[in-house]
């Protein structure tokens, strides 16, 4: 499934979050619409388009050069466990199609 993210939502997460890893989790809330019944992901990750992709490693590298000791490599988070760069896809869309999820009340 394919979905816009909202670039002004998307740059306030890195000023309302505390922790790289929550705005990690707050982009993956965005772009999984049943994260809430996700328990863990089993395998993938979402793609970004490539600009979205930069923008988004930019406010990674920047909210690392704010909060020292968060990362040794700044924007190391996103470059290991963020979302994958595909070029096929339009400047701030995201496709999770790819993933496989655990969720919570499968048996």
């Amino acid at each position: 499934m394919k979905l816009m993210l909202d670039e002004k939502q998307v740059r306030s997460l890195f000023s309302s979050c505390d922790k790289e890893c929550d705005v990690l989790i707050a982009l993956l809330k965005i772009a999984v619409p049943n994260w809430e019944e996700v328990e863990y992901i089993l395998e993938g990750r979402p793609h970004i388009g490539k600009e979205g992709w930069h923008a988004v490693y930019e406010l990674f590298c920047k909210f690392n050069d704010e909060h020292p000791g968060e990362s040794a490599f700044p924007g190391g988070l996103w470059l290991s466990m963020g979302f994958l760069k595909d070029e096929s896809l339009g400047e701030w869309q995201v496709d999770c199609s790819e993933m496989k999820f655990a969720f919570k009340n499968d048996s």
